[in-house]
């Protein structure tokens, strides 16, 4: 499984719950500390850059050739994924990060008999509450075993004041896991 953003706190989820499905994992993040977050928190078994030409190559390689089964991207890199998914695989789309809505060349999706899955969670709570109760009692289970483990960027910041400071650090792409406010005071340990 290659997870896109593994060192967010939706991608660093992906990566410890496709490791309890017994996936090997492979977590693409963009800088030296994300990918060591990755193999820390997330139990990801390789890590690439994917601001890099020829990530995909990276993929096929420690694939052997197959191309990774499932893609979960929350990001919007669709059509790059393509070039290294497995035959019969599938690409779980759950977000645009990115910020571009990609158009995705239906021959791409063809040719290698892929799976294009949209996984809108927001609205699975509206439109299907029993598997969304479902899935989420079943997360929780994972919690409460320690099988997942959820991660929180450190500082967190203390007051409505640090909004500012914590979107900048988003955008700046320093973060990692959930970046959190803490609006009351002290009350809450973390």
């Amino acid at each position: 499984m290659l997870v896109h953003a593994a060192a967010g706190g939706v991608g660093l989820a992906a990566c410890q719950i496709a490791k309890v499905l017994g996936c090997r994992v492979i977590a693409a993040a963009g800088s030296d500390a994300k990918r060591a977050i990755c193999k820390e928190k997330g139990g990801a078994d390789y890590v690439l850059d994917y601001t890099v030409d020829g990530w995909q190559k990276e993929v096929m390689r420690i694939t052997g050739g197959h191309g990774a089964d499932v893609v979960f991207d929350p990001v919007g890199m669709l059509v790059p994924s393509l070039k290294c998914i497995a035959w019969n695989g599938r690409l779980v789309v759950v977000g645009f990060a990115g910020g571009a809505i990609e158009k995705v060349p239906a021959n791409l999706i063809l040719l290698k008999n892929v799976a294009v899955v949209g996984l809108f969670w927001g609205a699975t709570a509206q439109r299907d509450p029993k598997r969304f109760a479902q899935v989420l009692k079943e997360v929780m289970q994972l919690i409460a075993s320690g099988k997942l483990v959820p991660h929180t960027y450190e500082p967190v910041y203390a007051g409505l004041d640090k909004v500012p400071q914590g979107l900048q650090d988003i955008e700046d792409r320093k973060t990692w896991g959930k970046a959190i406010i803490q609006v009351r005071g002290n009350q809450a340990k973390l």
